[in-house]
């Protein structure tokens, strides 16, 4: 492994960058979005909602398997073999459309691939809780996210192009992470874990879990599902309101991440000036934008909401890790991360009832509607988090004046 050959600084950088071909890979699900409005006429008979489960299924698909790389892995499963595995469901599970013919077996292979997902989504911060701490975590969650933004930004412009030749053909955009993977097997070690016998038992390990992580991954959880919403509308609103077509929806989405890669390699320093407020100020930001989004009815609008989109995009997932990653150890921080996975894959999944729900409550069907009502929701997220840091440090003040 090249890894081994080298010491000090540069074996740090290239484990990194094995580390972050993880993150590179977890975008599996949402690499189609461009692509949805177009799946209709392949599927006539087939609703929208049911094909916005194509983007969500996988996220459902991969709560198991998160609960079962989070327990297993760095115990019974070495983490190489793990991510093996997994990239290996993602690939397959990605390209097997091409050749399927019926909704229900692309259905099957989008659960495979939300299964390869799940064993992949807890093992990237697992590593990064492990191996750094305080502003170098900040740096590298931070890292991560433009990681994963420059991966969404590529494949889902890739995908973009590709329907233009055929749909059945833009499935082939996983094919990308065959070199993922191969950078992933070449740069990142197996990493150092005590034997079984010296680990905590699994029942500890979950027991000493603070209760406050809890509160932070439900919240997770309700961002993620207003933020998968209007990923998955987008295309719709685009193409029925004549406003272009997949490939514009590719380049507003793409506009989105671009803006989002540069908000999260800023994430640290955001994270130091902001401290406890950094998830009020990255969710606020993000409600600004979608609600944007959900009022704009032109391009050059859609685009500059698309930027503020993106600035919350890219801090808001970081500033919910940082308070997750505080909750962690070195013999927890998968079961942490796996905990995390779980909740944050339930609000990946549930926009497809959410868009039901905000059907039938407000009688349209309208695919702007969900897109309002989840910018609401996430402006009272951050404004909740405000409010409940104020009176904390208000009475931690307090308290240190008593004494």
């Amino acid at each position: 492994m090249l890894t081994n050959r080298f010491s000090g600084r540069t074996k740090m950088i290239l484990t990194a960058i094995g580390v972050f071909q993880i993150y590179f890979a977890c975008v599996g699900a949402n690499v189609m979005d461009p692509a949805l409005q177009n799946l209709t006429a392949v599927y006539p008979g087939v609703t929208h909602e049911q094909i916005a489960s194509l983007i969500t299924i996988p996220n459902l698909a991969s709560i198991p398997a998160a609960i079962i790389s989070g327990i297993l892995t760095g115990r019974r499963w070495k983490y190489r073999q793990t991510l093996s595995i997994s990239f290996t469901l993602i690939i397959l599970g990605g390209i097997a459309p091409m050749f399927l013919t019926t909704f229900s077996t692309v259905i099957v292979a989008r659960v495979v691939l939300g299964f390869g997902l799940g064993l992949l989504f807890p093992l990237g911060n697992a590593l990064i809780i492990d191996l750094f701490a305080g502003e170098k975590r900040a740096f590298m969650f931070g890292i991560g996210e433009v990681v994963k933004n420059l991966s969404i930004i590529s494949l889902q412009m890739l995908v973009g192009i590709l329907v233009g030749v055929s749909i059945k053909i833009s499935w082939s955009a996983y094919f990308v992470l065959l070199l993922s993977f191969g950078l992933l097997l070449l740069f990142l070690p197996e990493p150092k874990v005590k034997p079984l016998s010296e680990q905590q038992s699994l029942g500890k390990s979950i027991r000493t879990v603070p209760k406050r992580l809890y509160v932070f991954v439900l919240f997770l959880l309700i961002c993620a599902i207003m933020q998968t919403v209007y990923q998955v509308n987008l295309s719709s609103v685009i193409i029925t309101e004549h406003l272009g077509n997949a490939q514009t929806t590719a380049q507003v989405l793409s506009t989105a991440t671009f803006v989002a890669m540069f908000a999260a390699l800023s994430f640290g320093f955001i994270n130091k000036f902001f401290k406890d407020y950094t998830i009020t100020v990255c969710t606020g930001i993000l409600g600004i934008g979608t609600l944007m989004i959900s009022m704009s009815h032109t391009l050059p609008m859609l685009y500059a909401s698309a930027v503020v989109t993106g600035l919350g995009i890219g801090t808001m997932q970081s500033s919910f890790y940082m308070k997750t990653a505080a909750c962690a150890n070195n013999e927890n921080a998968a079961i942490v991360s796996a905990i995390q996975n779980v909740f944050q894959s339930t609000g990946n999944y549930l926009p497809h009832y959410f868009l039901g729900m905000v059907a039938a409550i407000f009688g349209t069907q309208s695919f702007r509607a969900p897109i309002t009502v989840g910018a609401f929701v996430l402006m009272a997220v951050a404004i909740g988090f405000g409010v409940f840091y104020f009176f904390y440090h208000q009475r931690s003040d307090d308290a240190d004046l008593a004494v």
